[in-house]
């Protein structure tokens, strides 16, 4: 989340600036992290649709894809309360 938050603010800077700007696309910081970027062919899929939403994600900005995956990430390991049983151990 804090990553996402970093990267917004840093491209909000960069678009009020003097020169043109292009924001940096998840398939961009995909080619920086693993050395090539991702090819969704529709044609070799099995599943056309899935290889669309791919394509499709890799085209958002970065810093939304993050933003998204850290809060998914944040809700689903947050620490939990113990839950009170009514009827002891099962």
């Amino acid at each position: 989340m804090i990553l996402a938050i970093l990267m917004a603010s840093a491209e909000a800077v960069m678009a009020l600036g003097m020169g043109a700007y292009d924001s940096l696309a998840t398939v961009d910081l995909w080619t920086l992290l693993v050395g090539q970027s991702p090819s969704f062919n529709v044609a070799n899929e099995s599943v056309e649709m899935l290889a669309l939403v791919g394509a499709g994600v890799m085209q958002l900005p970065a810093w939304v894809v993050l933003g998204i995956a850290g809060f998914v990430l944040t809700h689903v390991c947050r620490k939990r309360r113990a839950r009170r049983r009514i009827f002891g151990q099962a």
